[in-house]
């Protein structure tokens, strides 16, 4: 019996696909990298490979790409995160596309007959050529540049204007820009969308325009069930005291599994409708909560993530991003497809 289980709704990332596509006309570019967000990409991938409106896959290096092959994605896999000379061989073998956005890059793939993308930089700061180096080379397949602020609209549209005036530099490729919030700006020169959030029904705005199904919940059981007497200390540096006879839960699920240290003494988890207050400090391996007013025992699930609560709610409690948790989740963690 699995202490956390990793619920994965395939039909609701079938219709969360469905959804992005009508809304934005577009085929999707699925990223997969750290593993899927750390839901878990070889459960995710095979869903999406029988999907007609996902066009191809996208991971960070190699490596992610690599373990998509091995475990039997056809379609075709971007490398985002560029190329090194010594992974000529592992593109040939394993059919992957890289992203090119250095000249390090161009030469690494030098006098190779593979196809690549070019990425340039119109406001990130990261990976990508600027505006004056155009790539004019047979070989490549699609352009891409990168949304820094997808929620500033003012700062979008002048990197999608910018980004517009490279690519009509290129013609027939694939021409890629839009995230799950970039979606709502409808670029019309673009061909792809590149989706990761959005697919597990993840909002990336409260008034975000595409209606998403929920499609993960993280469920963890109860290890132990206890009352504690008034003014006694719950985990380590005792950052909560009960204030009377209290009846407290503790939780098989920790900062080990990716429930984040910063949801301590503010985050919940739920017993059936009920919320349970987290009280002191998450540990490693277990949570302890607040059972009053339940009948809840030692075996019951708890929802960490689900119909309650998504990741973009915790990390909000958190002070980060909801990639960051989901990043974190632990492959001790059994995963599920439904």
């Amino acid at each position: 019996m699995a202490r956390a289980v990793l619920e994965i709704d395939a039909d609701a990332i079938r219709q969360n696909i469905k959804a992005i596509r009508d809304f934005s006309g577009k085929r999707v570019i699925a990223v997969v990298k750290a593993d899927a967000y750390g839901i878990g990409a070889v459960h995710i991938c095979p869903i999406l490979e029988a999907l007609d409106e996902v066009s191809s896959f996208a991971v960070a290096c190699v490596e992610e790409g690599i373990e998509l092959r091995k475990a039997g994605i056809k379609k075709d896999i971007l490398i985002l995160g560029g190329v090194f000379k010594g992974e000529r061989k592992a593109l040939i073998e394993y059919a992957l596309t890289p992203v090119v956005s250095h000249e390090a890059h161009l030469r690494a793939i030098e006098g190779l007959d593979i196809g690549f993308h070019v990425k340039y930089d119109t406001g990130m700061g990261r990976l990508g050529f600027f505006e004056d180096v155009l790539i004019k080379d047979g070989r490549v397949k699609g352009v891409l540049t990168h949304l820094s602020s997808p929620l500033d609209k003012d700062f979008s549209l002048m990197q999608i204007e910018k980004f517009k005036k490279i690519v009509k530099a290129y013609s027939n490729v694939d021409i890629h820009l839009e995230s799950s919030a970039g979606i709502v700006y409808m670029v019309p020169f673009a061909t792809h969308v590149r989706i990761g959030l959005a697919m597990y029904g993840e909002k990336p705005a409260p008034d975000y325009p595409i209606e998403l199904k929920r499609a993960i919940s993280i469920k963890a059981r109860i290890l132990s069930v206890k009352y504690l007497p008034p003014s006694y200390p719950i985990s380590y540096s005792r950052t909560f005291i009960t204030d009377r006879k209290k009846k407290v839960g503790v939780v098989a699920f920790g900062y080990a599994d990716g429930l984040t240290k910063a949801l301590s003494n503010v985050g919940c988890l739920y017993w059936k409708d009920k919320p349970l207050r987290i009280l002191g400090n998450i540990t490693m391996d277990m949570t302890m909560v607040d059972l009053d007013d339940t009948d809840a025992q030692v075996g019951d699930e708890v929802e960490v993530v689900g119909p309650h609560q998504s990741f973009s709610h915790l990390a909000k409690l958190a002070g980060t991003i909801p990639y960051e948790i989901m990043c974190h989740l632990s492959s001790r963690i059994k995963r599920v497809v439904v």
